[in-house]
């Protein structure tokens, strides 16, 4: 069973992606090079996932979790994929 948080991680063609990085790529100005990785603790409960934050301009473009993740396997709930938008809610 499928998520929509997992879909973006196992989409074969690539179809599916961050509205962050859609919008980033309509305006031209995504850049993977230019992007920071830390790694952190998912807050939201308790099993302890690994995230990967990309950042870019000072801001979280989108969140990925490690393949080699004991725990993940590099898929996320809803709210590790996506719970990181509430940081930069700007009103």
């Amino acid at each position: 069973m499928l998520y929509a948080a997992t879909e973006l991680e196992v989409c074969p063609t690539g179809a599916l992606s961050f509205r962050s990085e859609y919008d980033r790529r309509a305006a031209g100005n995504w850049d993977e090079s230019a992007q920071t990785r830390t790694t952190t603790v998912c807050a939201y409960c308790g099993v302890g996932c690994n995230l990967t934050l990309h950042v870019q301009d000072n801001e979280i473009v989108k969140v990925t979790s490690p393949h080699d993740n004991p725990v993940t396997h590099g898929n996320l709930c809803i709210k590790g994929r996506f719970g990181y938008q509430h940081v930069q809610n700007r009103g």
